[in-house]
């Protein structure tokens, strides 16, 4: 599975329904209603990776689908795993 980080522009905040995220490229906001799947990385760390929570692969594939649309927005970085 790739792993996801925000990209340097994106900054992210957790809610109640998910993720809030804002570009500040742009200054537009992304409501991601993901729940406990997607876990904001805390706003020290240098890599800023995004936790992804999954206990069955039912609920994984919904939460990729959101990811590759983040991705798609600037929002997030993939990479491969080694």
């Amino acid at each position: 599975m790739k792993t996801y980080r925000l990209a340097p522009w994106a900054r992210v905040r957790q809610e109640d329904f998910g993720l809030l995220f804002y570009d500040t490229r742009s200054t537009t906001m992304t409501f991601v209603r993901s729940g406990g799947g997607l876990v904001a990385p805390a706003f020290d760390e240098r890599e800023r990776p995004l936790g992804i929570v999954c206990r069955t692969a039912a609920e994984e594939e919904p939460l990729l689908r959101v990811l590759e649309r983040l991705e798609a927005k600037g929002l997030v970085v993939a990479t491969e795993p080694e």
